[in-house]
């Protein structure tokens, strides 16, 4: 696997994967999914479908839906180019060289560039699977290309305009969750996306078996591919994904996955089969019948369409704070402490947010929990991780203290749990407990602030 896919690739360790590492140049450990492991998004089914944007085999309304998809790429490997005003170079690997390919493999010769896909759904909002944006570290990091494909084969693809690239601002909204398998992330970029469409999503409904599908990203961080000569395997109603035989790579991951009639977005490829086989000395496409293997899964877009819902509803926002607490927080005690925060005024909810900040020799402990005034309690997270989150052998036996703090919901940390609390009564006392939630470290608790995002009447 090229080294710049590892960027989002490795994160396969959160969602339980097991793998061995490998290591390159790059200095990056690239994983490699161990026989018998979770799967990653990676397979041909049947004959190869993948095909350049240039090929006459793909028409020309997926060539416009083309134009709404992005590749992921580092920022770093995005530099002016210096003889070109307006341009940026970008730090490529020969796909073929860097993974040892077997001269027989289709665009061996072609740039790598990517570590995942991503697609438009709004003027600065663009969707991806989770595992590709999993932190805001992760997003400050990122930048979103577009058009970076082949719209003839000699199209020069060491630079793009930089009016194709965009940055990530920040993350509305994430999911990778390990028991239930959704997989998506929802990204709002650094400023509107310009002389492309936003793509049509399903907001509702389940897709049929044997629905046909098209796939339109990048796999392997390739220029983009479209994938046809799909369809859907199965649709179990109590999971948030389908299983279909997309001919995907890893690069793939976040890719949007049409729905070949009505050209909507079914869903956001996010995990498959494997990717290489080494026969002979080289590696070699993994090949299944139509029918065979395991499939590709895709998280519905159903499951992240909720996070879009628009409400023209005029809002306003006020916040109630309690500082200068300093507080002891009880070791290793799930009770807590626990701060009533009044919020007086009566109105629907829109969006909530809880700020803690607390002094503490390892912030890693901290929970927090948020008591709505009708008795609703929501799990919002720990505080964080002592410092940098360094190696264990780098922290000390006695921590000294550390402030740290963090955002839950609005204009934070995003808790899908608090979605449930839109649309009820605001008024009332809330509760918010801090605990301890292991032994050896202590601190206080400093300061609190609910946020409360309410409609105006």
């Amino acid at each position: 696997m090229p080294a710049r896919m590892l960027f989002a690739e490795r994160t396969n360790r959160t969602v339980g994967f097991v793998a061995t590492i490998l290591v390159v140049s790059s200095g990056f450990a690239i994983p490699s999914t161990a026989q018998g492991s979770n799967p990653r998004p990676e397979v041909i089914y049947g004959e190869d479908n993948r095909l350049d944007l240039f090929d006459a085999k793909v028409p020309d309304n997926l060539r416009k839906l083309a134009r709404s998809t992005a590749v992921l790429m580092k920022s770093s490997d995005l530099t002016p180019n210096s003889s070109r005003s307006g341009y940026l170079n970008i730090h490529s690997e020969n796909f073929g060289d860097a993974m040892e390919l077997c001269p027989s493999e289709p665009f061996r010769e072609q740039p790598s560039a990517g570590f995942c896909s991503g697609f438009l759904v709004g003027p600065d909002i663009l969707v991806t699977a989770g595992h590709c944006m999993d932190s805001q570290s992760r997003c400050d990091m990122t930048s979103f290309v577009f058009d970076y494909g082949y719209i003839d084969p000699m199209t020069d693809l060491s630079s793009v305009p930089s009016s194709n690239v965009y940055r990530c601002q920040s993350i509305v909204a994430q999911e990778l969750d390990s028991d239930t398998k959704s997989d998506f992330a929802i990204v709002k970029l650094d400023r509107p996306v310009t002389n492309r469409a936003p793509l049509k999503y399903k907001k509702n409904g389940l897709v049929a078996e044997g629905t046909k599908l098209v796939v339109i990203g990048h796999p392997s961080g390739l220029p983009t591919k479209v994938a046809g000569d799909s369809s859907v395997r199965t649709s179990n109603t109590t999971k948030p994904f389908f299983v279909a035989n997309l001919d995907t790579f890893g690069g793939n991951s976040g890719s949007a996955v049409f729905n070949e009639d009505t050209e909507e977005v079914e869903g956001i490829l996010v995990r498959g089969d494997m990717d290489f086989q080494f026969i002979n000395g080289c590696y070699k496409s993994n090949v299944c019948e139509q029918d065979a293997c395991r499939g590709e899964d895709v998280t519905r877009s159903p499951v992240f369409a909720e996070y879009l819902e628009v409400d023209d509803r005029p809002t306003e926002t006020e916040t109630v704070t309690v500082d200068g607490l300093d507080t002891a927080i009880p070791d290793d005690n799930s009770a807590g402490v626990t701060q009533t925060l009044n919020f007086n005024k009566s109105a629907e909810i829109a969006a909530v947010g809880v700020r803690v900040k607390v002094e503490h020799s390892f912030p890693a402990d901290i929970r927090v929990s948020l008591r709505h005034p009708d008795g609703t309690v929501i799990d919002l997270g720990t505080l964080g991780v002592y410092k940098d989150n360094p190696k264990p052998a780098d922290i000390p036996a006695s921590r000294p203290p550390v402030i740290a703090e963090r955002t839950f919901g609005l204009d934070g940390v995003p808790v899908k749990a608090l979605r449930q609390l839109r649309k009820r009564e605001a008024i009332g006392d809330w509760k918010v407990t801090v605990s301890d939630t292991a032994q050896a470290d202590s601190g206080k608790l400093l300061e609190i602030d609910l946020k409360v995002k309410t409609y105006i009447p």
